[in-house]
């Protein structure tokens, strides 16, 4: 009888019991633990100390994570294939500083993100493409953009300059995306020409035609001529449409050149063709003898000749 009634007590306390141990064990729940060991942060990408330099609190976002850091800021740098986000605090002596360290799927999209968030009158580092501002430190290197934030706005920069410095030196050593192949950018078909830093990507309704979306954009001066070059996605039905909209908006001037389509829109020159499989062209010219000399210099360095 005894026995009984401490088997029917039992089971009623063993589902209540269940329950407190379900919620107590989701208290200590680690999402991390069924994660691979890189993205859990075993391996950073930069060191645990660099001279007099310490690292507290490293930590590894794979891209799917990058919004339990830096929250709805992830949109921003994943529109430019961020693979991940190395984090954590570099300290020494009375510096202290944030770093917000991103790898991209490869150096184009690094190129983007860094020049996007450029600010107008920021000063150059020395041996370093990068720029420094009141109590932040940023620098391009390869695919990895690197950012330090100072606990104080005031902070002196040099320090973190220094710092970036020698992070710079040991991302060699780090792992890369494994198609991190250089590819055909507008930088690149600028070369010399293309002005500092005005790399950019217009996701949708470029230049207020809606037929050019997701395009990446540089500015370039030929012969004191400024004018953006463009790339988007798009074929010939493409060019077709985006030469109605410069009729349907009062478009001036149309001319056809080489299958591309070309015009004068609110005193701005363009033109718009299709090339090795993608949209290209040139936006905002000064007149139209400087959008043919780009458009040409364009399509020169599409052949695989630098203007």
């Amino acid at each position: 009888m005894v026995q009984r009634r401490l088997l029917l007590t039992a089971g009623w306390l063993l589902p209540p019991l269940l329950v407190v141990l379900f919620i107590l064990k989701g208290q200590h729940y680690d999402p991390a633990f069924f994660e691979p060991p890189q993205a859990r942060g075993d391996v950073l990408p930069v060191p645990a100390s660099i001279d007099h330099w310490r690292l507290e609190g490293g930590k590894l976002f794979s891209a799917a994570r990058m919004f339990e850091k830096i929250n709805g800021k992830a949109d921003y740098y994943l529109q430019y294939d961020a693979v991940e986000l190395c984090s954590g605090e570099w300290m020494a002596d009375d510096q202290r500083w944030d770093m917000y360290l991103y790898r991209f799927k490869n150096a184009e999209g690094a190129r983007y993100a860094f020049s996007g968030e450029r600010p107008g009158t920021p000063s150059d580092i020395e041996g370093l493409k990068g720029y420094r501002v009141p109590g932040q430190v940023a620098v391009l290197a390869g695919a990895f953009y690197l950012q330090l934030n100072a606990h104080k706005i005031d902070a002196d920069t040099a320090p973190a300059e220094a710092l970036a410095s020698k992070l710079v030196s040991n991302l060699g050593a780090s792992p890369t995306a494994e198609d991190s192949t250089p590819v055909q950018s507008l930088a690149s078909l600028a070369g010399d020409a293309m002005i500092p830093d005005t790399e950019g990507l217009l996701p949708e309704g470029a230049f207020g035609f809606s037929v050019l979306n997701e395009v990446k954009t540089v500015r370039v001066s030929l012969s004191g001529a400024e004018a953006v070059w463009f790339k988007a996605p798009g074929d010939a039905k493409t060019v077709a449409a985006y030469a109605e909209e410069l009729k349907h908006y009062g478009g001036e001037q149309l001319f056809e050149r080489d299958s591309a389509i070309g015009g004068l829109m609110f005193s701005s020159w363009e033109i718009t063709g299709e090339m090795d499989g993608a949209l290209w062209g040139v936006h905002a010219a000064p007149s139209r003898e400087a959008l043919m000399a780009h458009w040409n210099a364009l399509r020169t360095a599409l052949e695989g000749v630098r203007p």
